[in-house]
């Protein structure tokens, strides 16, 4: 009997600690917690316990990131005022805050995907003028701050002051690589980090490589 709860005893030992040795951890090494001026901010850290995926979450805004090795590395356009990024591998998670001192953009519109490929998103003005990687700044205000051609995003466009009149999102499967189905998240945020800002998200999922997809349109208001 003492024998039978001595090993007992011993195997939950081996257990625990073998659980220990596979639990994951999460760790946000940038940005720091504080004040920043920086409208562009890299976000970077590790994930222990080698976890198949890991999601982050800005300001509301959850993505897949890429994993080299447990470490992950991504750049984001921040909102005005106080941001939260989020990061979260299994039962793990990791959360820091800082305050933006950033100029306001009416118009934010992100992209996210769900595979290793290569997607653009493109967001035509007003005036017909095509925002994408092929031209970054338009003669409007509007700018693709960040390009992505390795998987999950975020892709970003902004527009400090906006055009009154009709935007259309589309988005091109550029590089479908292996994977022939791609699904994509676009959320257009209006008067970001204003009490009047206004979110939107569409869906849709990509089965073409090369193929141009229109996705949503959206309309800015002339101001009385």
């Amino acid at each position: 009997m003492k024998s039978t709860l001595v090993n007992n005893i011993l195997l939950l030992a081996v257990f625990l600690c073998g659980s220990a040795t596979f639990a994951q951890t999460v760790t946000i090494d940038s940005p720091h917690g504080g004040f920043t001026t920086e409208r562009i901010q890299t976000v970077s850290g590790s994930v222990t316990g080698n976890p198949e995926k890991a999601t982050i979450v800005i300001n509301g805004i959850p993505q897949m990131i890429r994993l080299h090795g447990g470490k992950f590395s991504l750049s984001t356009v921040v909102a005005p005022g106080t941001n939260l990024i989020e990061v979260k591998a299994g039962n793990a998670s990791d959360k820091v805050s800082f305050f933006a001192a950033v100029p306001s953009r009416d118009i934010k519109v992100v992209l996210t995907w769900d595979t290793a490929t290569d997607v653009d998103l493109w967001v035509l003005d007003p005036t017909g003028e095509k925002c994408f990687y092929a031209n970054r700044s338009t003669k409007s205000g509007g700018n693709l701050d960040v390009d992505v051609v390795d998987g999950y995003g975020p892709e970003t466009f902004t527009m400090s002051k906006a055009l009154p009149g009709n935007y259309s999102i589309q988005v091109q499967y550029y590089g479908a690589y292996d994977k022939p189905i791609t699904r994509v998240n676009v959320y257009v945020v209006l008067n970001e980090g204003k009490p009047n800002e206004r979110r939107k998200q569409f869906q849709f999922v990509m089965t073409r490589s090369q193929q141009v997809y229109h996705i949503a349109n959206f309309e800015i208001d002339p101001e009385s």
